[in-house]
């Protein structure tokens, strides 16, 4: 069953109704059952997704992607999208970016296929165990030590516990400092002093030279019966398997938790824009605007940068002409005097000053209520525009012009 969205009246009249109501209605379109099973279907299969060409030959869930991103009706268009999503946007030669339009910059930002080893190293506050074990370690070799050589109460004695706490601390804190940098087995065993710390951690210094057996423990991990550390054995090896668990599988940042939400949520905010659109185009281009710019706006693009993609996206390039009542040819003009006389426009008219500023809700507000009015004026039939817009401008409660 599909819901169709509520619009009455027309440009801001219809605004205020659909924002007064959006929530309400989204929680009936949202209960949609298409909707509900595609989002399902996008859930359980994009972690498993591993190549762009995978992605693009999985239409249903490459439907669910591109509508999220307002690129639906690329859905044909594979190859273009399989480029876009194989370049990503790092570059400036990368198509995302050539293509000058923010959506597909957005695309290509959100979805990657490189396999990621979240190593445990890397976690924070591993080590822990490992570090009061090592002092146990050390200290309990020095006392056996010193019990040798009957120097446990000697000023000898004395000083060696000393030095020994000395190196104790000394060792650790380069241990809380870099073991996060090693995310393999060879890693660790390519950092003497890391690798020396883990010996002594699990009791192995005898073991020390024989780095290939090390290693191979190390990357086969304690899960299965077959693996070095079990069939050797010894307990040492098992631990130090479990400690670092270098045998961990890469996996995708798309198989992550909440990843797949983020999309989801967005798709299904894209559908309802969609079905705003089939009563009132003007009030999707306005929902996709309100959208759209806080997103951008956010972006660790440069300032130029974002009013070009801006200039790129025709949704909001539409919001801003109408809005700042730019002529019809503004778009013939260089696109470098265009997005000049965007900034300028929005400085004399409406403060802003910096792209970052365009994220205000007030700023939205403004913007989203003069291109409605422009458009509405557009739109009148039978009446002169001075009288239209002097219509419009009297069923508008006042509170909505202010601010």
């Amino acid at each position: 069953m599909t819901y169709n969205p509520v619009v009455v009246g027309s440009g801001l009249v219809a605004w205020q109704f659909l924002k007064a109501t959006q929530d309400t209605q989204r929680a009936v379109f949202d209960k949609s059952t298409v909707l509900k099973r595609d989002a399902e279907y996008f859930r359980e299969k994009i972690g498993t997704i591993n190549s762009a060409e995978d992605l693009v030959n999985d239409r249903r869930l490459l439907s669910v992607a591109l509508s999220a991103f307002g690129l639906e009706d690329k859905i044909d268009a594979k190859f273009l999208i399989r480029t876009v999503l194989e370049e990503g946007a790092e570059g400036d030669e990368a198509l995302a970016n050539r293509l000058g339009d923010g959506r597909y910059v957005a695309l290509a930002k959100a979805f990657t296929f490189e396999k990621v080893l979240n190593a445990k190293t890397q976690e924070p506050g591993f080590g822990a165990n490992m570090i009061a074990q090592y002092r146990e370690k050390v200290v309990a070799n020095m006392e056996a030590g010193l019990a040798e050589s009957s120097d446990t109460d000697t000023a000898y004695g004395a000083s060696v516990r000393e030095q020994v706490a000395v190196n104790i601390e000394t060792e650790t804190a380069f241990f809380k400092e870099n073991i996060g940098k090693v995310s393999s087995a060879q890693g660790l065993i390519n950092s003497p002093r890391l690798y020396t710390f883990a010996m002594i951690t699990f009791d192995l210094q005898d073991k020390s030279g024989r780095t290939s057996l090390i290693k191979r423990v190390l990357e086969q991990g304690a899960q299965e019966p077959q693996a070095l550390a079990n069939v050797l054995g010894d307990q040492r090896y098992i631990d130090l398997a479990k400690a670092f668990e270098f045998d961990r599988a890469p996996v995708s940042p798309m198989a992550e938790a909440g990843y797949a939400d983020e999309i989801v949520s967005d798709y299904f905010l894209h559908e309802f824009e969609v079905a705003v659109g089939s009563v009132d185009e003007s009030l999707r281009t306005a929902l996709n605007f309100e959208r759209a710019i806080p997103q951008l706006a956010a972006g660790d693009s440069s300032e130029n940068t974002k009013w070009f993609q801006v200039l790129g996206t025709t949704s909001l390039r539409n919001v801003f002409e109408s809005a700042l009542g730019l002529p019809a040819g503004f778009s013939q003009i260089d696109i470098d005097r265009q997005a000049e006389t965007l900034k300028d426009k929005m400085s004399a008219r409406f403060g802003v000053e910096s792209f970052s500023e365009m994220s205000e809700p007030k700023v939205i507000e403004k913007l989203i209520h003069s291109y409605l009015l422009q458009d509405q004026i557009k739109k009148g039939s039978s009446f002169g525009a001075g009288q239209t817009a002097l219509t419009m401008l009297q069923s508008i409660p006042r509170r909505s012009l202010l601010g």
